[in-house]
């Protein structure tokens, strides 16, 4: 009789785990650096989604969004954003 009510117990918590697993794998954390513009912030979690050249979207935590809007060039290494300035050239 108790096998009867633990099958469907653990199909049940395996489901769960599963399902739990998948929701917090949305967030992870890049290793290295990302290089690209500001597409969105979501200043409650620091989160920001970041589009690089080649078009590519991905979505990172930082520590601090202070200074940096929405289409400002970033890099962000090790969870901190700084912005990238392109050097001035021509022009004299």
């Amino acid at each position: 009789m108790k096998k009867k009510i633990f099958s469907p117990f653990c199909a049940a918590m395996v489901f769960v785990m599963a399902v739990a697993g998948t929701s917090f794998s949305s967030h992870k954390e890049e290793k290295g650096t990302v290089q690209g513009a500001v597409v969105k912030i979501e200043a409650v979690e620091y989160e920001m989604t970041v589009k690089d050249d080649k078009g590519k979207e991905t979505k990172v935590r930082v520590k601090d969004v202070a200074d940096i809007k929405v289409g400002d060039t970033v890099i962000i290494r090790d969870g901190k954003a700084t912005k990238s300035i392109k050097p001035k050239t021509g022009g004299y």
